[in-house]
């Protein structure tokens, strides 16, 4: 008997990290179901993760007989002639291969995936993990994003959204035939459960140059206007205590400029900027307060690998960070002196530190990837029409 040909199934973004770190198990469940998985993206410009994640990744896909397209779409809208080359591309791809539906992601990429696939009458899932316009978003992300995310919806056989405000936006005004709302990408919360192992704070300290006794504040993430590292800087200065450090993790076009804000600040020694790191368990063990003060978020996984951590966290009021933290778990600021404030309080009390982080790491498990996962299968099963 002749052995049915696996159908098609096209994962996209704009940047190959995004695949790293959102839709490894995606792509696992896709091919669960039985479909041959192809991925287009972006490995050589806008990656968030180092060059050597990036190898790992390649050849993680081709162990995982995944199909590879290089992508060159570019993350800023405003790269007209960029984005046209883009969506000729990949439509030439939809053509050559003759997918059997696509699930995109990312706002550029997932726009000109969602133009491309229009022509082809080809069904999509799109997942937003963030709209760039939103409640307290700037006008100009109103007059551009929404207009276009507005038609897109159009052509969204399934919308999926990763926090509760985008989905509540989204079934009022938007037009997917189907929206959904998972909470976020899902964590192995399991991974971050182990506590600090004997002499491991002491020997992380002489690695990073720590006193021993002071109190450890990390950051993870994009080294961007929109991650905000520099409020934090700035509110670190005006606080009295010198017995705190800060840790920032990731890699990314500021990184000097906030290497010279710290040295003006006369914080030079207190700073220590990481880079790009993989065993992010380490930090988290090690670490006594998070500090996330991004600007825009969907839904951070960083923040909710943190809180996995049994972490105090201290987190910019808006969407997403709304979502994770509530006032059991940590301090939701809005400006540098509250940030200020908030930072003091936290570093001060080890009681109130231990109780914040307590509450994370229960509140944390219902975003588990095990959840996660089943909402994706039952998406992507009646995407499929599956029984």
């Amino acid at each position: 008997m002749k052995r049915r040909k696996a159908k098609k199934v096209l994962m996209l973004a704009s940047v190959a990290s995004m695949i790293g770190q959102f839709n490894l198990p995606n792509i696992k469940l896709l091919q669960e179901l039985g479909y041959e998985v192809h991925v287009a993206c972006n490995f050589k410009k806008g990656n968030t993760c180092d060059r050597k994640t990036l190898d790992e990744l390649q050849r993680e896909l081709e162990h995982m007989q995944v199909s590879v397209h290089p992508w060159d779409c570019p993350r800023s809208v405003y790269s007209v002639f960029s984005c046209i080359r883009a969506y000729r591309s990949i439509r030439k791809l939809m053509e050559e291969q003759h997918f059997a539906w696509m699930h995109c992601q990312s706002p550029v990429g997932g726009a000109l995936a969602r133009l491309a696939g229009h022509k082809r009458k080809l069904p999509v899932v799109y997942t937003a993990h963030g709209f760039h316009f939103y409640q307290g978003a700037p006008l100009w992300n109103w007059l551009v994003y929404y207009p276009v995310e507005r038609l897109l919806s159009h052509w969204t056989d399934v919308l999926v959204t990763v926090n509760k405000e985008d989905y509540r936006l989204a079934k009022r005004s938007l037009h997917a035939r189907k929206t959904c709302y998972i909470p976020g990408i899902g964590i192995d919360a399991a991974r971050f459960l182990g506590g600090r192992r004997n002499g491991e704070r002491e020997a992380f300290c002489r690695k990073y140059r720590i006193p021993k006794d002071a109190v450890v504040l990390l950051s993870v993430g994009e080294l961007s206007r929109r991650k905000n590292h520099q409020a934090v800087l700035d509110a670190l200065a005006q606080i009295k205590n010198q017995n705190i450090s800060y840790l920032i993790c990731g890699q990314g076009k500021l990184k000097n400029r906030l290497i010279r804000q710290a040295a003006r600040l006369g914080m030079q020694n207190r700073v220590r900027m990481l880079g790009f790191q993989k065993d992010v368990e380490r930090l988290y063990r090690n670490a006594d307060v998070f500090v996330f003060p991004s600007i825009q978020e969907g839904l951070p996984a960083a923040l909710m690998e943190a809180m996995a951590a049994g972490l105090a966290c201290v987190v910019s009021d808006i969407r997403g960070n709304r979502e994770l933290i509530d006032a059991a778990g940590g301090i939701r600021f809005a400006g540098k002196p509250m940030l200020r404030d908030a930072l003091e309080l936290v570093c001060a009390d080890e009681t109130l530190r231990r109780s914040y982080g307590a509450h994370n790491r229960q509140k944390i498990k219902g975003y588990d990837w095990n959840i996660v996962e089943g909402k994706m299968r039952r998406i992507y099963m009646q995407f499929a029409g599956e029984k």
